[in-house]
């Protein structure tokens, strides 16, 4: 080949690369043009919603409590933890030694186990709640689950899980499934039988010498926080008991404790500017994120703040109590300071026309104006008004709002 045939040849090959580059540029142009002038319609129905202004903060569980004595010899727990307790009425049970106690606490178990399952076949004769009402429990009890034992809540999870399993089986049942229960009944009779409680029954009782609510988790600032101070507490005590608290741990030298107060206090440090919508003798919701647990909550004190403070000592009052809040006793919380519940969107699907806020619904493939006030600004989004019976044009629930279209106004019609 010649040195002419040569050149052709490269001058071919450069030729067919600028050609193939000039036509994925063109390509590419013509996407990006086809993407601007043709956006693809969406929409969202609209739901109403509810969003919190919130402050997040670590608060100080404060309740009127006390230990218990442990008893002599081997003891087990007669109540469940965050039970309520009569005065002078039994709160564990002394053993002679601990095969005596083991045997006992067998037959508990094995005797709770067959009352529930006589529960269930009775069930199996009787009525069974609504099918979607099950199914709603069984999710509800799989998150629950799920979120225990993230958080490494071992007794919460197993309680969980057998809620899931006897929602599934009334499930069966309603659906008209057979399950036979007098097998798994004949083997607990029999295990049963062949404990022979006479030998291993209680030689006492530990008593409460108060009502109230047991739990069997102390950490030893049971009585340390002074409980009938804490409306009149400051900023500096607060900081004394938080390292206390901070510095404290479990003990399993008592016999737990008894919560004699039905009202306990959460008691926490924010910013003066934080409390803005807070009024004292005002409710309002609190969750606990380790368990995404609500709580209905009154403020005692610290929302009334001068304009000097920058920070405020909150105290929230509370007389919900179970197992899971009688042990708590440093938590991260949320405490919901205002609510607006109306109907999110992102923000780019609203629009200023002639001054009046509003979005497009999409009614039988026709735009139509729908008039609404922000009732709050997110960071990307807005949460508007809704069925304000004062505006005709105002959003309604379940329209299809528009947020993404091109060029889109009042009464344009989409195909």
């Amino acid at each position: 080949m010649n040195k002419n045939n040569k050149n052709s040849l490269k001058g071919s090959k450069q030729g067919i690369l600028i050609a193939v580059i000039v036509f994925v540029i063109v390509a590419f142009v013509i996407v990006e043009c086809y993407g601007v002038l043709n956006v693809r319609l969406q929409t969202q129905e609209a739901l109403a919603s509810t969003v919190y202004e919130t402050i997040d903060t670590r608060a100080l569980f404060i309740r009127d409590e006390h230990t218990v004595s442990a008893g002599s010899g081997i003891t087990i727990a007669a109540v469940s933890d965050g039970e309520k307790v009569n005065s002078g009425g039994q709160i564990s049970m002394m053993f002679a030694s601990e095969e005596s106690a083991q045997r006992y606490s067998n037959y508990i178990e094995l005797d709770e186990l067959r009352r529930h399952y006589t529960d269930m076949e009775n069930t199996a004769v009787g009525s069974v709640s609504d099918i979607d009402v099950l199914e709603n429990s069984i999710v509800s009890d799989i998150n629950n689950y799920v979120r225990c034992a993230a958080y490494s809540d071992i007794e919460g999870a197993k309680d969980y899980s057998l809620d899931v399993n006897d929602n599934l089986t009334k499930r069966s049942i309603l659906v008209g499934e057979p399950i036979d229960f007098s097998s798994s009944l004949t083997e607990l009779e029999n295990k049963i039988s062949a404990l022979d409680i006479s030998t291993c029954k209680p030689t006492g009782y530990v008593t409460a010498d108060t009502a109230g609510y047991y739990s069997k988790y102390t950490d030893g600032c049971e009585g340390a926080f002074d409980y009938s101070k804490v409306k009149d507490m400051d900023v500096n005590t607060f900081n004394e008991y938080l390292m206390q608290a901070v510095s404290s741990k479990g003990t399993t030298q008592n016999g737990g404790k008894i919560i004699s107060s039905f009202v306990w206090y959460l008691c926490c440090v924010v910013n003066a500017e934080d409390v803005d919508g807070l009024e004292d003798g005002y409710n309002t919701q609190v969750v606990i994120k380790s368990t995404d647990q609500e709580l209905k909550c009154t403020v005692i004190k610290g929302a009334e703040v001068s304009l000097t403070d920058n920070q405020t000592l909150l105290v929230l009052a509370c007389n919900e109590m179970d197992n899971s809040l009688s042990s708590m006793r440093l938590e991260d919380i949320e405490i919901r300071v205002k609510s607006h519940t109306g109907i999110i969107v992102n923000s780019s699907a609203v629009h200023d026309i002639n001054g009046e806020k509003g979005v497009y619904a999409l009614v039988s493939n026709i735009a139509k104006w729908r008039k609404a006030d922000i009732l709050y600004t997110g960071e990307d989004y807005v949460v508007l008004s809704y069925d304000d019976p004062d505006v005709s044009n105002g959003i309604k629930l379940y329209d299809r709002i528009i947020i993404r279209g091109r060029d889109v106004y009042d009464g344009k019609v989409f195909a």
